[in-house]
């Protein structure tokens, strides 16, 4: 009998074991059907990498690195492209990514430091937490450089130099409100001297700052470890200590924060894409980040560059971009950058549209005031009167002119200024009295190219 309840027991017992796992299965597989689904998502297109400055410079580089990582893995079923919006520290771009490209998975943007920097200087209405913070990819450390011939032999000569005399020691570096100047700027609070009477010299890039360093038209030059190589080897500067905390780069260069001064500081880059990009489409973007950072292609980019791998991605990448910005917002105010200081004029991919529209405004209001002067030419003529043929439609032609103002505004945000523009200068010589459709063809056309020749190519300014 206790045989048989012995093994009655044992078959509850393996009955209910049974039970729970197939709950458990059911619940975990239930819980899964999501995630599967949302990885359903794969491009279809080519994918573009928007580069937010003009070929050359980092982020150019750190694109095109990226696209050369993916393609050379294979890790994309499509194509990858690298295009150029440079400007304004990167907020052009920024502007576009948040603002043309909201919700388009098919574009990435090379984005970091300098472009938190560039939003307060510039007083940009976007931030990076506008768009969908993918990843951190890299960091660099800044290195300060004397050219050879200096009698700074050591950072403790450059700070007691700093500190005798702010002004007559000129720093170069990158553009007004970058992790050059930022870097600097923290270097002087450290040491006890006031960042806004830093006597910093912006450069558009790292070659020109190395110029001007060699040519003694700077007492100092910083900037990225890297950029600093192939002068150091060819014995025409002296690096003094680099931002890292530890000897990371180079074994045989020592650190601010070893020499006494605690100053370690990194200039990020990382991957962003549009707002508003649905949750399977941000991650597999963000997966196919996280796999080109694990290749051995991407391995060798890193080494080659003297880039430090600094990945970091989901919550804690778009936590670390607010802190960010809350340091520099800081720093810039000191100094007297950015929304407390001298910022700039925001120019974004829409100016150009409104510079049209300013102008269309004062030929208003002029051709207004023309008519007003000239009213009775409109009032009706008396009965037996000879009407000049034509003057009866005058107030119906600026009617239709109007309209077609109109319906030209509103067709450039659904077909771009390339398209509508040609058309409404054909539209519109017709209503002025233009007879020649070939001719006014063809002077839309060569205004529409030289627009674009002028914004795109000289101003950097993206025609929407």
């Amino acid at each position: 009998m206790n045989f048989i309840q012995q093994s009655r027991s044992s078959i509850t017992r393996r009955i209910i074991y049974t039970a729970i796992l197939s709950l458990l299965s059911f619940v975990i597989v239930a819980t899964q059907k999501p995630a599967l689904a949302e990885n359903r998502w794969a491009p279809e297109k080519t994918i573009t990498i928007i580069a937010p400055s003009n070929p050359g410079g980092g982020w150019d580089q750190t694109a095109r690195f990226l696209q050369h990582a993916i393609t050379t893995e294979d890790l994309s079923p499509v194509g990858v492209e690298v295009v150029n919006r440079g400007g304004a520290g990167g907020t052009i771009g920024l502007g576009e990514l948040v603002d043309r490209y909201k919700g388009d998975p098919y574009k990435l943007m090379v984005t970091g430091f300098g472009m938190n920097g560039a939003v307060v200087m510039h007083g940009s209405k976007h931030s990076l937490l506008g768009g969908t913070p993918l990843a951190r990819l890299t960091g660099e450390y800044q290195a300060i450089a004397v050219p050879m011939n200096s009698p700074i032999h050591s950072i403790d000569d450059l700070v007691a130099a700093l500190k005798r005399d702010p002004d007559a020691v000129s720093i170069g570096g990158g553009s007004a409100g970058g992790a050059d100047q930022i870097f600097a700027a923290l270097l002087a609070e450290e040491v006890g001297v006031d960042s806004s009477n830093l006597n910093y010299v912006a450069f558009t890039g790292g070659g020109e700052a190395a110029a001007a360093l060699l040519g003694g038209q700077v007492t100092a030059g910083v900037s990225g470890y890297a950029e600093w190589g192939s002068l150091e080897e060819a014995g025409r500067i002296r690096l003094l200590a680099v931002s890292s905390a530890e000897r990371v780069v180079d074994p045989n260069l020592p650190t601010f924060r070893e020499l006494g001064y605690d100053v370690v500081f990194q200039n990020w880059r990382g991957v962003m894409a549009p707002p508003e990009i649905s949750d399977e489409e941000a991650a597999w973007l963000s997966t196919l980040i996280a796999r080109t950072r694990a290749t051995e292609t991407w391995r060798d980019v890193l080494e080659k560059n003297d880039w430090q791998d600094s990945y970091l991605a989901g919550d804690d990448f778009e936590a670390f971009i607010s802190e960010d910005s809350d340091i520099i917002r800081g720093v810039l105010t000191r100094i007297g950058l950015g929304a407390a200081g001298q910022g700039y004029a925001e120019i974004g991919p829409y100016f150009f549209p409104k510079v049209i529209g300013f102008g269309l405004a004062i030929c208003a209001a002029f051709l207004g005031f023309a008519a007003y002067k000239d009213r009775s030419r409109f009032e009706p003529a008396p009965v037996g009167d000879n009407v000049v043929a034509g003057e009866e439609t005058d107030v119906k032609r600026f009617g239709v002119a109007v309209a077609a103002l109109a319906v030209y505004i509103v067709s450039l945000r659904f077909v771009g200024f390339l398209i509508a523009t040609p058309i409404f200068i054909v539209a519109l010589s017709r209503l002025i009295g233009s007879r020649s459709l070939i001719r006014d063809a063809i002077v839309g056309v060569v205004l529409v190219i030289a627009v674009v020749l002028i914004f795109e190519n000289l101003l950097n300014v993206d025609i929407p």
